[in-house]
């Protein structure tokens, strides 16, 4: 039953290119719902994904989580509400990064693999 509510999670770490997902930055509360915690090294423009959470490499990734990603998108277009409160945060580089992100997952929505040509973990995993 979490495993299944770790999906979000995963979904969210691929999408925000997460280099530090650690086993304790993931939360468990009395009501069971999952909090993830810590994005200090998310949005990054180039590829760093480090996550703990690899558990459903090779797997669809839900139609739900999919369309959210879609509804998402017009929000980061120039212009938009979304996109113009990132720049505050973000560089422009980092927000192209991110479009393109979602939109890799869109074409091809399968969880990935950890790439051996990178360290998939991030040190410490707690």
């Amino acid at each position: 039953h979490t495993r299944q509510r770790l999906r979000p999670a995963a979904t969210f770490d691929l999408l925000t290119n997460n280099a530090d997902r650690k086993g304790s930055h993931i939360l468990l509360d009395q009501g069971s719902h999952i909090w993830l915690i810590d994005h200090g090294l998310c949005f990054n423009a180039h590829p760093k994904l480090r996550t703990v959470i690899w558990d459903f490499s090779g797997e669809a990734i839900p139609e739900a989580l999919l369309a959210d990603i879609d509804a998402l998108l017009p929000m980061l277009e120039k212009g938009a509400d979304l996109c113009a409160r990132l720049r505050a945060h973000l560089s422009t580089g980092e927000i192209s990064a991110l479009v393109a992100r979602a939109r890799h997952i869109l074409r091809l929505p399968v969880f990935p693999e950890p790439d051996p040509k990178h360290r998939p973990y991030p040190w410490p995993l707690v």
